[in-house]
């Protein structure tokens, strides 16, 4: 669906997500919202990578990517114009129109991702991370399966995965409260037991949200 890109109602602050139209396999780069002037250009502030400024130049396209709590935004821009005093900005040109598409909170992909977990209740959790297994993922929760005991319902813990978005791997850490917690059983007496657990994501950084989001949208758009 189309809309203007004053309906996407953001506030100051807000992360923007940048990629090379031409190089789908680049990395993508985040930038902040500084504001911007209908018609006119979108003021954000200039991208860095390791705390150094990355250099973008006149003209330069890039596509931008915005994750609401339900709704992705993609459209197209062209830098018109960097700046570096009396601080560093870029205006990003303001787009004719937004292509949005619902993500649904309850929408969830059948996967099999690694993780490292650890409660974040040091009495809980000593000694290495405990790998584990995440599958039907949805931008809110997921399940995760484990050979051992990871904690009890109400517990936080903090999940590091690797997420495949764009062609490019990203390394994420998220926090997560324990919702639900039960002991499957095998049929197979020599099997182990496993601990299932039904996680609701809690973010705290705003770049873990976005490739969440990103990578359940486009595992959704696979079909």
């Amino acid at each position: 669906m189309s809309i203007n890109f004053s309906e996407i109602k953001l506030d100051i602050g807000e992360s923007i997500q940048l990629q090379d139209p031409d190089d789908r396999g680049s990395e993508r780069i985040f930038v902040k919202l500084m504001g911007y002037r209908k018609g006119k250009s979108i003021l954000v502030t200039t991208p860095l990578a390791e705390g150094k400024e990355i250099s973008v130049f006149k003209g330069q396209k890039f596509i931008v990517r915005l994750f609401s709590v339900k709704t992705v935004y993609a459209f197209n821009v062209v830098v018109v114009e960097s700046k570096r005093t009396p601080y560093p900005y870029v205006h990003l040109s303001y787009p004719q129109k937004v292509e949005s598409v619902v993500v649904r909170a309850a929408q969830r992909v059948n996967i099999e991702i690694l993780a490292a977990v650890k409660n974040e209740d040091p009495d809980k959790h000593k000694g290495d991370p405990i790998a584990a297994k995440l599958s039907d993922l949805s931008t809110g929760g997921a399940k995760l399966i484990s050979s051992e005991l990871i904690g009890e319902t109400g517990d936080n813990i903090s999940l590091a995965v690797k997420l495949k978005v764009g062609g490019v791997e990203q390394y994420i850490q998220i926090l997560a409260t324990i919702r639900r917690a039960d002991i499957e059983k095998s049929e197979d007496k020599n099997a182990e037991e496993q601990y299932v657990y039904g996680l609701e994501f809690c973010f705290v950084d705003e770049k873990e949200r976005l490739v969440l989001h990103g990578f359940v949208y486009e595992k959704l758009s696979q079909g």
